[in-house]
């Protein structure tokens, strides 16, 4: 069985950060000249509890001010929201002028919402076309803290895209389809950690060891060069040198100024070019796992659509083949192996794909966002200041388990816009978000550890 230390990231719905730059590298900028700035988009969202896929296409994003609007997006991208459930990932990288810009315009189209239909065993899988009140939506930045791109530096831009208050439902909580989206900015920093990007999975493409460098054909269809040091971690005993080209593998770390990203974390999920990544639904013995599979490498379709309910067969596979992502601060003794498989998990198995068949070889659990009603009277403080626990209500989560669902919280965890455990037992009726791992309490129901807590509206 492998264990690894974690990194639980921020949480921080879509991020795009801008940067003045010198267009360093042709191949990595989305733009030239030395009075042009380069963006990177990455992703994340406040999600409703039931809801696993929401996929909408971001026609563009456009940054204003008095005099000018300057496009963000060089092409429209359709991004899955609940995929991106706690998590950023990277969605765009162009150029922008350098200028001082107080608000963002954003134009959307074609909603698709997938939510989990919890009165079936196992859930199911309901989808809907949804419907934009507004196709366009500009929002001011905070006073007093507008978005500036200097050329030569990295600025960004922070957008919460809150499913919670967007997806509208009726008097008995049922998803309508209707779609008004609910949009915050916020103006960030490269170095901040709502700037980082904390999953970025692709296929390689070619390593330099000699540069300290490999590339990667990543998500939206764009190449990544990766930059790794000596304090870049890997998974079991891989490097640099053992990756292979066409290894699928997952990684965290910091856009540079040129569009290239500096590791702090390499994950190889397979050499073999196929992964299945999603929640799961139900697990039977074997164990054989029914997930819901939000994304995919390489296009498995039709054997394997995205978007699908689909069941995998992982008897074959030992305790060794088993392994938890990502691994730099320590907030969790939990442990990972066949027996600890659990509905609610946030998994991803790879292995091969020939004629129409996908074989696994591994399982890693994955960081996963989590949403509810903060249950009032659940929070406790075992060994202060934030070693605890607390209770929250959740759809899919409290079907599960026949109640609410607890989250259990460290003296390393990141607790934001509040004052740690002691002030959320004080916080009365409210939302809370929380990012983390999902692990078996031993009765075969799910609890999580959480490194991120916030307090949503």
């Amino acid at each position: 069985m492998r264990k690894f230390l974690l990194l639980f990231a921020l949480c921080a719905p879509i991020a795009v950060l801008l940067g003045g730059c010198s267009g360093t590298n042709s191949s990595q900028n989305g733009g030239g000249g030395a009075q042009s700035g380069s963006v990177f988009v990455v992703g994340e969202d406040a999600p409703l509890p039931s809801v696993v896929s929401f996929n909408i296409t971001l026609k563009s994003i456009t940054l204003n001010n008095s005099s000018t609007t300057v496009q963000v997006l060089s092409q429209p991208t359709t991004v899955d929201f609940g995929k991106l459930m706690g998590l950023r990932s990277l969605l765009a990288f162009n150029a922008v002028p350098p200028g001082t810009y107080t608000s963002a315009t954003f134009t959307l189209a074609s909603p698709v919402i997938s939510y989990l239909n919890t009165s079936t065993n196992p859930p199911s899988l309901t989808t809907l076309n949804g419907t934009l009140t507004s196709s366009t939506v500009t929002v001011a930045f905070p006073s007093g803290n507008p978005m500036v791109v200097s050329n030569n530096q990295l600025a960004g831009l922070h957008m919460d895209f809150d499913l919670h208050q967007s997806l509208a439902t009726d008097n008995s909580g049922n998803i309508t389809g209707t779609v008004t989206p609910v949009i915050d900015i916020t103006a960030v920093s490269a170095s901040d950690k709502l700037g980082k990007i904390t999953e970025f999975v692709g296929s390689v493409l070619s390593l330099n060891t000699s540069a300290n460098s490999f590339s990667v054909q990543g998500p939206y269809g764009f190449q990544r060069t990766i930059d790794v040091t000596n304090q870049t971690q890997y998974n079991g005993t891989f490097s640099l040198a053992s990756i292979s080209v066409n290894a699928i593998v997952a990684l965290e770390g910091i856009l540079q100024a040129d569009g290239s990203i500096l590791a702090s974390s390499v994950e190889v999920i397979t050499s073999n070019q196929a992964f299945i990544s999603g929640r799961v639904l139900a697990v039977s013995p074997g164990p054989v796992v029914t997930m819901f599979v939000g994304e995919e490498l390489p296009d498995l379709s039709p054997s394997i659509p995205v978007d699908s309910v689909y069941t995998v067969d992982l008897s074959g596979l030992s305790s060794n083949d088993y392994e938890i992502c990502f691994f730099e601060n320590l907030f969790t003794q939990g442990l990972f192996d066949r027996s600890s498989l659990v509905q609610g998990q946030r998994i991803l198995v790879g292995g091969t794909y020939q004629s129409g068949a996908f074989t696994p070889a591994m399982v890693s659990l994955r960081l996963q966002g989590l949403w509810g009603s903060l249950v009032q009277g659940s929070v406790a403080i075992a060994n202060p200041p934030n070693q605890g626990s607390f209770q929250l209500d959740n759809d899919f989560m409290s079907y599960l388990v026949g109640g609410p669902f607890t989250v259990r919280t460290f003296n390393g965890t990141d607790f934001l816009n509040l004052n740690g455990l002691s002030q959320l037992a004080n916080a009365g009726s409210t939302h809370v978000v929380a990012v983390g791992l999902v692990f078996n309490n031993g009765q075969n129901l799910p609890v999580a550890d959480v490194g991120v807590v916030a307090v949503r509206p």
